[in-house]
């Protein structure tokens, strides 16, 4: 039986999917295919660890805004230090586009990504 929670969820996954592959597309550009994949499983895999360091406690409110911050910067951090040091054509490089997809996608992966890797250390420390 579909409910509110499980509609709401699965449109989520269906924008996190698009904006996903329009991220993909302008990150293909600007870092190639080995790059593009590997960005974008940071955004959810660099929380996750952070999740495991952090333990039970990242498994709340405060855990999933810390994974939405580590998250918005896997993506921003690189991106600032790429246009201090080369200067690039901003809209050339489609920066702000992919800087408007990818921030919320890499915060929903991290938002997602730490608890996970909380629940993950707590499950382990108890067997």
């Amino acid at each position: 039986m579909l409910n509110k929670r499980t509609m709401l969820g699965t449109l989520g996954v269906l924008a996190m999917i698009g904006v996903g592959a329009v991220a993909i597309d302008i990150l293909n550009e600007w870092v190639g295919d080995w790059g593009t994949p590997f960005w974008i499983g940071c955004g959810f895999f660099i929380p996750f660890l952070g999740g495991l360091v952090w333990g039970a406690k990242g498994d709340s409110v405060p855990g999933r805004v810390a994974g939405a911050v580590i998250g918005a910067a896997v993506v921003l951090v690189p991106a600032v230090v790429y246009i201090l040091v080369s200067d690039p054509d901003l809209g050339e490089t489609r920066l702000p586009l992919l800087w408007a997809l990818f921030t919320p996608l890499a915060m929903a992966q991290g938002a997602l990504g730490l608890p996970v890797g909380a629940s993950t250390r707590a499950w382990a420390s108890s067997r």
